[in-house]
C-alpha cells in the first residue's frame, strides 16, 4: 500500500507537524483542514483506487466557499511536486488568452484575416473564439502528429496555409490542440512575448505560482504545462473567485469569466472528442461544460486531462475540485467520478 501524507494548513505556517505513516497500513483518517470536517469516505475512495491501479501518488483538494473541504496528498506527490497536467493546459490557456482579450490586444472575434494569418477563403474568416473552442474546423491532428508538424505556435501559424480543413468554421466539433497552437501565436503577437512569457506575466507572476509552472516542449499550448497541485490550486480558486486571488488581490477582471463560461458548439457536428467526454454538455474557451443552463451558460465547468488531472468547477454550489495523478484518465475516470461525488455530497451536507 502506498504511504500517505496529509498535510494540514498549519504545516504551512510551520503550526503543526508533518503526518507521515511508516508503516505499510493505510493513514487513519483525519481532518484534512483544522476549520473543516473529516471526510473518511473520500479518502477511502482515493485509497482504493491507489490499490486498484498501483498508483504512486494522488493529490486531492476541495473548496467549497471559503473554506477548504478537503485537502490530502498520497504517496510520492505532495503540494510541490510539478506534474504534467496535459489538457487541464486548456483552461489554463483560456485564461492568458482572455487576459490579452481584457486588455483590447485582441477579441473574441478577432479574425485569421484581421491578424494577418489569412488571405481569401475559408480560413481568412476563423475567429479566435473558434481556435479556442475547437470549431474552427483546423484539422484535429493527435498530440504526436502535431508535435512532429506544430510544435511551436509559430510553426502552427507559418504552416496554416497547408492545414486541410475538416469543415466549415463554426459547423464542426473537433477536440484537438493545432487551432490553440495558432491562438497562442496571435497571443504572441499581440502581446509582443513568447507563450510562456505571457503566461508569467500575465497570470503566474501576479499569482505566486512557483517556477516550475509552464508550458514544457511537448505537447503545445493545448496539453503542455507542467504544475504543482499548489500551483494549480491557485489557478482553480483564481477562476472560482472569477479574477481574484487568495489575498483579495485583482488578477483579472471578473467579465471574462462569463465569456468563457458558455457553450460555444451549439449545434455543430461533433467530429471528434475523447471517450471520457461524452457526457459533456459543451465547450467554451477553453473549457468543458459538464452542465449547462438554457442560456448557453455553463455552471459546471471542468477540463480533464489525458494523464489523470482533473480540475471542476461546481459555481451552483461554490466547489472547486483537483485531483491529481500520473496515470491515464481512462484508467481513473470512473474513481474521479466517485471522489467527485463523495465531495458533492459532502459539500451538500451529505
Amino acid at each position: 500500500m502506498p504511504s500517505r501524507r496529509l498535510f494540514l494548513t498549519g504545516l504551512a505556517a510551520g503550526l503543526l507537524p508533518l503526518i507521515i505513516p511508516v508503516s505499510a497500513a493505510p493513514a487513519q483518517a483525519m481532518p484534512a483542514d483544522p476549520l473543516s470536517p473529516d471526510l473518511p469516505q473520500v479518502t477511502e475512495q482515493i485509497q482504493a483506487a491507489i490499490r486498484r491501479h498501483g498508483l504512486n501518488g494522488v493529490a486531492a483538494i476541495a473548496h467549497h466557499g471559503n473554506r477548504v473541504l478537503y485537502r490530502g496528498y498520497f504517496g510520492d506527490i505532495g503540494p510541490a511536486t510539478p506534474l504534467e497536467v496535459a489538457s487541464a493546459s486548456k483552461w489554463i490557456a483560456g485564461l492568458v488568452i482572455m487576459a490579452l482579450v481584457a486588455q483590447g490586444r485582441l477579441r473574441l472575434d478577432t479574425s485569421l484575416a484581421e491578424a494577418g494569418l489569412a488571405g481569401e477563403g475559408p480560413k481568412a474568416g476563423i475567429t479566435l473564439a473558434q481556435l479556442m473552442s475547437h470549431t474552427s474546423a483546423l484539422p484535429a491532428t493527435g498530440p504526436v502528429m502535431q508535435q512532429r508538424r506544430y510544435p511551436t505556435p509559430r510553426a502552427a501559424a507559418r504552416k496554416l496555409a497547408d492545414m486541410d480543413m475538416i469543415g466549415q468554421p463554426g459547423t464542426v466539433f473537433a477536440y484537438a490542440g493545432v487551432s490553440m497552437q495558432v491562438a497562442a501565436f496571435m497571443a504572441e503577437q499581440a502581446g509582443g512575448a513568447d507563450w510562456n512569457s505571457l503566461f508569467r506575466r500575465l497570470i503566474a507572476d501576479p499569482l505566486g505560482l512557483s517556477p516550475a509552472c509552464r508550458w514544457g516542449d511537448k505537447w503545445g499550448v493545448a496539453g503542455g504545462l507542467v504544475a504543482s497541485p499548489d500551483d494549480y490550486e491557485r489557478l482553480l480558486l483564481l477562476i472560482a473567485r472569477q479574477g481574484l486571488a487568495g489575498d483579495g488581490r485583482r488578477i483579472l477582471p471578473a467579465d471574462i469569466f462569463p465569456m468563457m463560461e458558455r457553450d460555444r458548439i451549439g449545434t455543430a457536428d461533433r467530429r471528434g472528442q475523447p471517450e471520457t467526454a461524452a457526457a459533456m454538455k459543451g465547450y467554451g474557451i477553453g473549457l468543458w461544460c459538464e452542465a449547462q443552463a438554457a442560456d448557453g451558460s455553463c455552471p459546471v465547468i471542468s477540463s480533464p486531462g489525458a494523464f489523470g488531472t482533473y480540475p471542476r468547477l461546481d459555481r451552483s454550489r461554490d466547489l472547486a475540485i483537483l485531483l491529481m495523478v500520473r496515470s491515464r484518465l481512462p484508467r481513473v475516470a470512473s474513481d474521479w467520478r466517485a471522489v467527485t461525488a463523495a465531495l458533492v455530497r459532502a459539500a451538500d451536507g451529505g
